[in-house]
């Protein structure tokens, strides 16, 4: 994954529109009003300083053998979960490490549906809403597929990720990330024209059929991922 940055190094001329708008730390009465939305959603929220406590927090929450799956994420390679969940300092079950390891393409398909309903899901997502709403989008449905089949949701964004209303979340995760994604495809796979958003999904509420799901949602006050 390429940090927002590095999308110029790759693309010099790459001009992302709104950027002005939705790359930019919140205020403190944002940040709050936002969190207290989440919260009203049946949304457990955690505010903390740097990448390095976000990485703590998880690794508290998930417990020994849990089946872990994390969608690709810039925000989760900052603050340093891909390289933890890969390794061998855990005791997880890292669903995509057999994924990676099957060679049958068809087989593959199918551990890749039957991970997002893990005990863990982890991803980030394209914006949220200060009036508490996720915004998610992806080109294969591994990243939304997530946010509904799992059994415990762990969410990590940098509080840049907070919008002001519905449309600006729509707008963030659809248009302007999909503007960034687009310029990471094109150098991952040569000869396409860049990303699509197959998939969309816009999150209103926790689970508010049976028993509380566990949704979680680390925000980081700094500027993370696209």
């Amino acid at each position: 994954m390429y940090k927002y940055r590095e999308l110029f190094e790759l693309e010099p001329d790459f001009k992302p529109e709104n950027a002005e708008k939705f790359r930019v730390m919140p205020s403190d009465d944002i940040i709050n009003e936002t969190i207290k939305s989440l919260e009203s959603k049946n949304h457990q929220v955690l505010l903390v300083d740097n990448e390095e406590v976000a990485l703590e927090e998880i690794k508290k929450m998930i417990p020994d053998k849990s089946t872990v799956m994390g969608a690709g994420s810039v925000t989760l390679d900052e603050i340093g979960f891909k390289s933890y969940y890969f390794s061998d300092k855990h005791k997880w079950d890292n669903l995509h490490k057999k994924i990676f390891a099957e060679t049958d393409s068809g087989k593959q398909i199918i551990l890749r549906k039957h991970a997002l309903a893990c005990d863990y899901f982890l991803s980030s997502v394209g914006a949220i809403s200060k009036q508490g709403d996720l915004f998610v989008a992806d080109a294969s449905g591994t990243r939304v597929g997530g946010f509904t089949a799992a059994n415990n949701l762990i969410v990590v964004a940098g509080v840049n990720k907070i919008v002001e209303s519905e449309s600006d979340g729509i707008k963030r995760s659809t248009l302007f990330c999909y503007q960034c994604e687009s310029v990471r495809a094109r150098k991952a796979y040569p000869g396409v024209a860049g990303s699509i958003v197959q998939n969309f999904a816009q999150i209103k509420f926790g689970n508010a059929m049976g028993p509380k799901r566990n949704t979680t949602i680390i925000l980081i006050k700094k500027i993370l991922g696209y």
